[in-house]
């Protein structure tokens, strides 16, 4: 990755960055669940927003001023742009949080003390509940390319991973989740910024193992949780298609950068043949009448990202 340099020294605990897309409510209600929820520590929101049309600048601005509201004029992805807020960052943290995430404690302030005690960590990732409260399952390891061959065949179990993350007390992982990723500043000068390669997905898990490659130790905290209202950004309807799209090159791209050629191989013909697949149960469908609308079952999709390279 490009050697990074921030221009300023940092000047507070925390910077808290959210990149947004169309995301309007519940953007909203994270951003007051993190001014009613955090106290203690000196903090900054930054809200990059990625083209939204649903009005979202416009309220940012007008229910939260201090906020540092990034407008662009183009959707440039999850990386590129939360890149954009930790180039202006002036934080000794940056925390990455999701637009559809709510604070139901003051969890930037627990994490920034249990930070200031072990500084031997460098990313922090605390648990994750779900809107009903219950603990979302959160994958504390690496994916291996077994793993992504049962995703592509759509037999791996998220489920099954509440129970191997055992118990629920800080630790060491290989990896954590992206929808809340504290990171120290330093880092980012050290392994450079997030991969723009990757439109979205496996962001974190790239950004885990370059800090790991330099020595650095990652921690899942689960001493305090965000709430996490899974799919509010990633399954609008009206963009579904791009967000298939673009989780399929990521996904290609990740396995040719952390991945065998065999394995490479492998995993690359199991998408063609899960996509030939799902073409033809969806033609089936068209024909008999009973086909959903929307990307899941389109034809043209289907098509598109079969002839991907």
């Amino acid at each position: 990755m490009t050697a990074f340099k921030f221009e300023k020294s940092a000047e507070i605990d925390l910077s808290i960055i959210i990149v947004s897309f169309n995301t309007h409510d519940v953007l909203l209600d994270c951003l007051e669940s993190v001014y009613a929820k955090t106290e203690g520590i000196s903090f900054e929101i930054i809200v990059v927003d990625n083209a939204s049309n649903d009005g979202t600048n416009a309220s940012v601005s007008e229910r939260f001023p201090d906020v540092r509201l990034v407008c662009n004029d183009k959707n440039k992805g999850f990386s590129a742009a939360n890149n954009q807020g930790i180039r202006i960052s002036l934080g000794r943290w940056v925390a990455l949080l999701n637009p559809d995430t709510c604070l139901i404690e003051n969890s930037f302030q627990i994490i920034s003390n249990y930070l200031r005690e072990h500084s031997e960590f460098s990313i922090l990732g605390p648990g994750i509940i779900n809107e009903s409260g219950q603990l979302s399952p959160t994958r504390l390891w690496e994916d291996t390319p077994q793993d992504a061959a049962w995703k592509i065949l759509g037999l791996y179990k998220p489920t099954n991973e509440l129970q191997r993350m055992g118990d629920m007390t800080a630790k060491e992982a290989l990896v954590i989740s992206g929808c809340c990723f504290v990171i120290h500043r330093e880092l980012f000068e050290e392994v450079g910024l997030l991969d723009e390669n990757y439109f979205l997905y496996n962001e974190e898990d790239d950004f885990c193992r370059r800090a790991r490659q330099h020595g650095k130790r990652i921690c899942f905290f689960p001493e305090t949780s965000i709430q996490h209202l899974h799919g509010k950004s990633t399954h609008q309807p009206e963009h579904r298609e791009k967000v298939i799209l673009e989780t399929y090159k990521s996904n290609l791209y990740f396995y040719s950068k952390y991945y065998s050629c065999g394995w490479n191989l492998i995993l690359r013909f199991l998408y063609k043949v899960t996509l030939l697949a799902g073409l033809i149960g969806s033609a089936f469908r068209h024909l008999a009448g009973s086909a959903t609308k929307g990307a899941d079952d389109s034809l043209r999709l289907k098509l598109k990202l079969l002839f991907l390279p």
